[in-house]
């Protein structure tokens, strides 16, 4: 989540300060609220500093000269400032917000939340309260109460349901309680409301697919899979990068819809053509739809490239798998064993004696055949000359060969 508060909010306290009475005119004040403008920040640092001493109980002052001390990356300064802005004016929850959201870019996250925590936003001016909430909901996710992080972002997103920024924040506090599914539902709500927001279009897709790996339910796996497919290829066609890409044929090889997800893993491989992991994805779809050979090149060319660690792990089991399909259990037996995988190791060597033993009773049952077929040769040979006692003495031998042949063999 971005701590930033809106440039209407500082404008708008800015003009209101314009307005307040306490403050005889002064050519500083002026000066640095144009510089603000301006976004000259030196010089509205300069102006603002100079209005303090002269007015060191004004706490305006203080404010503006902490907003301008932050824009400039001057965050220990701006936090000083804004701090006395606050001892000076506890009534302003904009003073508040700025300081909180100062804190929270100073990674002071739980000094942020005890400030911005006692704050009411139904009592604070509506123009503040979408980035109280935003503030607020970031303070509370960094500091484990993501909870409390949806509480406010809930109640806000209600009152201001076409602010993006609402629904992507409260994506990341779901996210942060460990609950993806309504992580996903924020994040989709977020990209639909600006579908140029690429971060909220990547984090439904990866909350979606973490949704349907952790499904028991075939529907629902495929469901969430669809949906990510979905907004993955809108995703890759508005920014057609290679994590887009490489997102959306994750998301259709969890969907089952390996054509289009061989699609788009191709188009990641035209990109990045020295990845290991996109091998790996392609050879999983062409073994789905049976291209055992084009899938083992793939995982050949990923071991080739160099993959490690995890990934080496799973080529050589998918080798594994695909040698299996094929009924090559010298080749099954070694890649699981490249893998570690002894479970399976056994699994290949217990088929390849069982695969030896049907060869073996083939061969036999091939003989059986051969010999009644030969046989009955000889029938009809004996037969043809009027030998045909001969011919019957055969015969009385078929009965039991042929019941032995059909116990053995079929």
């Amino acid at each position: 989540m971005k701590s930033r508060v809106s440039r209407a909010t500082i404008a708008g306290a800015a003009t209101l300060l314009l307005l307040v009475a306490a403050l005889p005119a002064h050519a500083e004040w002026n000066k640095g609220l144009e510089a603000y403008k301006k976004k000259d920040w030196a010089n509205a640092v300069k102006e603002f500093e100079e209005v303090t001493k002269t007015n060191p109980d004004y706490a305006g002052a203080y404010y503006m000269l902490g907003v301008s001390q932050r824009a400039l990356g001057q965050l220990s300064p701006a936090i000083a400032s804004l701090r006395k802005s606050v001892e000076l004016d506890g009534s302003q929850a904009s003073y508040k917000i700025a300081l909180g959201q100062a804190l929270l870019q100073a990674d002071q996250y739980q000094n942020a939340y005890q400030l911005l925590k006692p704050l009411s936003m139904s009592s604070m001016d509506a123009s503040h309260r979408s980035s109280y909430a935003l503030l607020f909901a970031q303070a509370a996710t960094k500091t484990n109460r993501p909870d409390e992080a949806v509480g406010v972002l809930t109640t806000q997103a209600r009152a201001d349901s076409r602010n993006y920024r609402l629904q992507q924040a409260l994506g990341s506090a779901y996210t942060a309680s460990g609950d993806e599914a309504k992580a996903f539902e924020a994040y989709k709500s977020a990209y639909n409301l600006n579908p140029k927001d690429a971060t909220s279009a990547r984090n439904a897709v990866k909350a979606a697919i973490s949704v349907a790996r952790r499904s028991s339910s075939n529907s629902s796996k495929n469901n969430y899979y669809n949906q990510a497919g979905q907004i993955a290829d809108q995703l890759a066609k508005a920014s057609p990068t290679f994590e887009h890409q490489l997102l959306a044929g994750e998301a259709w090889l969890g969907a089952k819809q390996y054509q289009k997800a061989q699609s788009s893993f191709d188009k990641a491989r035209a990109q990045q053509s020295s990845n290991a992991l996109v091998y790996y994805y392609l050879a999983q779809c062409k073994t789905q739809i049976n291209q055992l050979n084009p899938a083992l090149a793939d995982l050949q060319q990923a071991l080739k490239i160099g993959a490690s660690g995890k990934l080496r792990t799973q080529i050589y089991n998918q080798g594994g798998f695909i040698y299996d399909k094929k009924k090559d259990y010298d080749n099954a037996i070694r890649w699981y064993r490249e893998a570690g995988n002894e479970k399976m190791v056994s699994e290949m060597i217990i088929k390849q004696e069982a695969a030896a033993q049907n060869v073996a009773a083939d061969r036999e049952c091939a003989e059986f055949k051969r010999t009644i077929a030969a046989l009955r040769l000889q029938v009809d040979e004996l037969q043809k000359i009027g030998d045909n006692d001969s011919a019957q003495q055969l015969l009385d031998q078929l009965p039991a060969l042929e019941k032995d042949y059909s116990e053995r063999c079929r």
